[in-house]
């Protein structure tokens, strides 16, 4: 019934006294460590201060005290639960009670300052230990009880003495000390665990929400890895992807499809900014893009009506889209491509080692700066078989290397022509080796490489 009553009081108390369990032991161990130190360190300074008065019987306590502590770490052994922890503070709790009224019967001439001893006990108790308020007053009720033993002790014996060593209501006077001491004590606990238990709350919200985001990310990653082409090979062509996004997804984009004459159109492109947002961008352009793919897959009016449906959509977003698609007639060995601020791709000539490149035409997409207008931005190169096309995104050429230095285009182009030999997946598995050995430091955005050979 109690714990249910905590149950509705405190939604995550099961998850709060475990942690407060693994809390409790290192507290515990801590408690111990400085206590122990603490009777030690005192009885080393008044035997070095004074050795005549110092009395061999402490030497016993501080064995007494050591036990106590192994056997209250014994008890809330890793695999105690918060109960048994509790059990075991209480264990030390009481052997320094009792560690502290047998010093002050060996040295009953100090009993007038035991109430301020007995009360920073309870300070240092209350303050290390993660008591509740309630384990609080029972600790400094112990306590008080050991304080009352102890001046009861020392009363029956104080005549015996040469010396009156206790003064007229010197009793009450600390008792009632100790009571305020305890009482400071109580309120403050109190005032820290529910500290702690809001603290827990929210910590324990902010984990389940962000577990919750790691699985909603998976999915979008899952569903993002739907829109990344596969390598494939076709009678006319041999093409190899690779995709390696920054984050869970990305936006880097590229596609590629047969057309009806046996053509191959091919895009390739990447938004502006990282992560979901631009994961949502790329997939609304995916939609759009296998819409215009069917209609006419011809680069330049392709990408008109591309940049209007993401001017149309997207203009508030300040998002945009730097794109190069292309088509590969392979009847008239002639590529056709419109590049909107997309870095410059690259053909390969295999009969003379040479590059070509589809250079940028224009801006990005979604950038409205010279207003409505009908212009078509298109260009063409020819090619012959065994040439290769390579396709990539500037996270590819701004990769960087020592003193910030970027990997580049002339890097890039000396690769492609030294490794021409390569079939396009060896040559793009050399190719993100070469710059990872290039790379110092981090990936700083995604990467999409496209490699095409044509037969």
């Amino acid at each position: 019934m109690k714990i249910k009553i905590r149950k509705i009081l405190f939604p995550y108390i099961k998850e709060y006294d475990e942690a407060k369990t693994g809390i409790m032991r290192s507290r515990l161990r801590l408690f111990c460590g400085l206590t122990i130190g603490l009777f030690i360190g005192v009885g080393i300074l008044g035997f070095v201060v004074d050795p005549v008065s110092y009395d061999n019987r402490e030497i016993f306590i501080d064995i007494f005290l050591v036990a106590a502590a192994l056997l209250a770490i014994s008890v809330s052994r890793p695999a105690a639960t918060l109960l048994q922890a509790k059990i075991a503070a209480w264990i030390f709790s009481l052997s320094v009670i009792a560690a502290l009224t047998a010093l002050f019967m060996i040295y009953p001439y100090y009993i007038m300052q035991s109430s301020e001893i007995f009360a920073l006990s309870v300070f240092l108790i209350s303050f290390i230990m993660p008591w509740e308020v309630y384990e609080v007053a029972l600790t400094g009720l112990s306590f008080a009880l050991g304080y009352s033993a102890t001046f009861a002790w020392v009363a029956k014996f104080a005549p015996m003495a040469e010396e009156p060593i206790l003064r007229p209501g010197g009793y009450v006077d600390g008792l009632i000390f100790l009571a305020v001491s305890i009482i400071i004590c109580a309120v403050i606990r109190e005032r820290d665990e529910a500290r702690e238990k809001e603290n827990f709350r929210l910590l324990t919200e902010l984990e389940e929400k962000n577990e919750q985001m790691r699985m909603e990310l998976a999915l979008a990653r899952d569903i993002h890895k739907t829109l990344i082409p596969r390598s494939t090979k076709t009678e006319r062509s041999d093409i190899a992807i690779t995709y390696i996004p920054l984050s869970t997804v990305g936006g880097d984009y590229a596609t590629f499809h047969t057309t009806r004459d046996g053509s191959l159109f091919f895009l390739i492109g990447d938004v502006t900014g990282h992560g979901v947002p631009a994961a949502l961008l790329v997939n609304r352009i995916y939609g759009e893009v296998e819409s215009l793919v069917n209609k006419n897959p011809e680069p330049g009016p392709l990408m008109k009506e591309l940049d209007s449906f993401v001017q149309e959509h997207f203009r508030q977003t300040n998002m945009y889209f730097s794109v190069c698609s292309g088509l590969v007639d392979f009847s008239k060995k002639v590529l056709y491509y419109s590049n909107y601020g997309h870095p410059p791709q690259i053909l390969h000539r295999h009969g003379d080692n040479n590059i070509r490149l589809l250079e940028s035409q224009t801006y990005f997409l979604g950038i409205d700066v010279e207003g409505p207008s009908s212009k078509i931005f298109e260009g063409k190169l020819d090619f012959g078989c065994g040439d290769r096309i390579v396709l990539f995104t500037d996270g590819l050429t701004e990769t960087k290397g020592e003193e910030d230095e970027l990997f580049g285009m002339k890097r890039l182009e000396d690769f492609v022509k030294i490794r021409a030999g390569e079939t396009p997946a060896v040559f793009n598995n050399s190719l993100i080796e070469a710059l990872n050995k290039f790379r110092i430091g981090p990936v700083t955005d995604d990467m999409f490489l496209v490699t095409i050979d044509i037969k």
